[in-house]
């Protein structure tokens, strides 16, 4: 992994940290669709109106910025692998170009100035807290920027500049704030309580999405079902307090070996289900291989662990759900039958460096 691929990776987890967040913000992309072309007609009406008093050129420079911006985000926000970076380098493209014309016309006067605080209410609606205040320190920054480029303007009349920082901070704190109240309800729905993976409610209409994006572009999805290995006795042996335990590290360590964009859900007791956009079954086989090494090194809370794992795959109209899961589901049941402690594919080999690997089966 590049150091570039390692810094957009850090950047995007955090702005969205969990997939939960990750999944909220594609869902609410479309949502925001329509208050975000009612905001593109209003600046628009608002533009041709200045027009003989600040110069056409501003409609036209704003103009074409909110059609690609438009462009990118409609066509770009499903396919990327981290939604969160196109967001954020449409919110920086934005705010740039604001400040820009703001500086034009009029600087610290300018009558465009408070318009740089509109993107604010627009993170709030796809990010958690701390996405809402980088924004706000970068508006913020914008706004000193414009400041500075007429500083004498700005001692001259400070107000025009000044009644935008508190204007700033009240959308940014009203922002954070109901924000913060329906996350904890989303998370609530969506999210496995014990473990804070994504549960299987939220699990249909997410692989539709994927689903459809697939068949689009040609990728493949890959789909890995896990189970961990006689894990009624881990229970029996060490009580369900420490089972409760031992699932939670499960679930840190799949996360950690997982990238932002492949999704990992608990199905229920110690069942988990990966999906890997983009992933034919030969990689996501050596995604659940990787898993699998990484389980059994872990022995979460001092207790050793093994894990059974089956893949499949499949591009174009070989997307449905129920076969894919079906096909993993009985990779599964060959690599318990086999021995437990491996890989096994829909349609191929168990995966691993294992002598006793065992070709899997679908009936």
């Amino acid at each position: 992994m590049g150091a570039e691929d390692t810094w957009v990776k850090r950047l995007a987890a955090f702005l969205c940290p969990t997939d939960g967040d990750r999944e909220r913000l594609l869902e609410l992309e479309e949502t925001l669709r329509t208050p975000r072309l009612l905001t593109y007609v209003a600046v628009a009406a608002t533009l041709v109106a200045l027009g003989p008093f600040v110069g056409w050129w501003l409609p036209l420079l704003l103009g074409g910025l909110s059609a690609l911006y438009e462009l990118i985000i409609r066509r770009g926000i499903q396919a990327t692998t981290h939604p969160a970076m196109l967001i954020v380098c449409g919110f920086t493209m934005n705010l740039a170009v604001t400040a820009i014309a703001a500086a034009l016309s009029g600087g610290p006067q300018s009558p465009l100035l408070p318009w740089l605080v509109i993107p604010i209410i627009a993170l709030a609606g796809r990010f958690g807290s701390r996405g809402v205040w980088w924004g706000t320190g970068m508006v913020a920054l914008a706004i000193l920027a414009v400041i500075a480029t007429d500083v004498p303007a700005f001692r001259h009349d400070p107000a025009p500049a000044l009644v935008i920082m508190p204007l700033t901070i009240a959308l940014a704190s009203f922002g954070s704030a109901l924000n913060f109240a329906e996350l904890r309800q989303r998370r609530a729905s969506a999210l496995d309580p014990l473990t804070g993976l994504l549960n299987r409610r939220s699990l249909p209409d997410r692989f539709g999405e994927l689903a459809e994006q697939a068949r689009l572009s040609g990728e493949p999805i890959a789909l890995i079902v896990l189970d961990i290995d006689h894990f009624k006795r881990i229970n029996d042996e060490y009580g369900h307090s420490r089972g409760d335990t031992v699932l939670r590290e499960i679930a840190t360590a799949l996360r950690g070996e997982l990238r932002s964009f492949e999704l990992a859900y608990r199905l229920g007791g110690e069942e988990f289900l990966i999906v890997l956009p983009a992933i034919d079954v030969e990689h996501g086989t050596g995604v659940a291989e990787r898993l699998r090494r990484c389980l059994a090194a872990l022995y979460p809370d001092g207790v050793p662990i093994t894990a059974s794992l089956g893949v499949s795959a499949g591009r174009g109209d070989d997307l449905a759900f129920e076969s894919l899961f079906d096909a993993a589901d009985r990779a599964l049941y060959a690599a318990k039958d086999a021995g437990r402690d491996r890989v096994c594919t829909a349609g191929g080999d168990g995966a691993g460096d294992r002598p006793d690997r065992v070709a899997n089966f679908v009936r």
